[in-house]
């Protein structure tokens, strides 16, 4: 039997951003606007004993968010997804495999690795 196993952190951070085009019956997200960012990234492992240990992922993950835009994190006009893939790519090469990024946990957007 072939088992995928995959290490998952589970954060939140505060931000701000807008949309610059939000369609009609949404102008006011074109202005700046708070959210809790809740950002879900998975990594791949193959070890059952601790190969990822989470606080120690969800602590870069968070570094890398507050060097690149302050605390609270402002990302302009980046989107959910533009914010995951960012993740993305930066920890891909630790074994992330897919990021999830969360607006107050009523929706947001899932990037993942091509199989």
């Amino acid at each position: 039997m072939e088992i995928d196993k995959t290490v998952i952190t589970d954060f939140s951070v505060e931000g701000f951003h807008n949309y610059p085009n939000a369609p009609v019956g949404v102008e006011f997200l074109k202005y700046e606007h708070r959210h809790l960012f809740q950002i879900r990234c998975g990594f791949s492992v193959s070890d059952s004993n601790r190969e990822k240990e989470i606080f120690l992922e969800q602590e870069a993950i968070k570094n890398l968010l507050t060097d690149h835009f302050g605390y609270p994190c402002i990302f302009g006009s980046m989107s959910c997804e533009m914010i995951a893939e960012l993740v993305l790519e930066c920890f891909f090469p630790k074994g992330m495999i897919w990021c999830e990024v969360f607006e107050d946990g009523l929706g947001g957007a899932r990037v993942a690795v091509k199989k």
